[in-house]
């Protein structure tokens, strides 16, 4: 198993700990930091998968994106570097004094790990 492919688990099962270990040592290894957001965002697409069939729930979910997130922060600073990574600039936010925000958190992370710079106004 590579490295990415070790994210793209891990990912997929939610182990935030380890995450971002993992997607340092697949930078080591001299991964395309693109490659491996790539395969974190195609796990989130599974996780989406089982979410969408009942086979797992919103707990799960959340607990892979806080994953995702997490290998997402090790990955910012090199893809930073890459002009073509940045897309533009989105604003999202939900209704004032929504506290069920959990459908926010998962759009703004799956943008901003599409390239965008996200600003949350909560």
């Amino acid at each position: 198993m590579t490295k990415i492919e070790e994210v793209k688990a891990k990912v997929e099962a939610g182990k935030s700990k380890l995450v971002p270990g993992l997607v340092q040592e697949a930078l080591d290894a001299g991964n395309n930091p693109q490659d491996i957001l790539d395969a974190m965002v195609e796990s989130m697409g599974v996780v989406g998968e089982k979410f969408s069939t009942g086979e797992i729930f919103v707990p799960e979910m959340l607990i892979a994106a806080k994953a995702m997130a997490k290998g997402v922060d090790v990955l910012k600073p090199h893809l930073a570097g890459d002009g073509s990574s940045k897309l533009g600039t989105c604003v999202i936010g939900t209704v004032a004094g929504d506290l069920h925000d959990i459908g926010k958190n998962l759009v703004s992370l799956m943008i901003e790990s599409a390239g965008f710079d996200m600003v949350d106004l909560g």
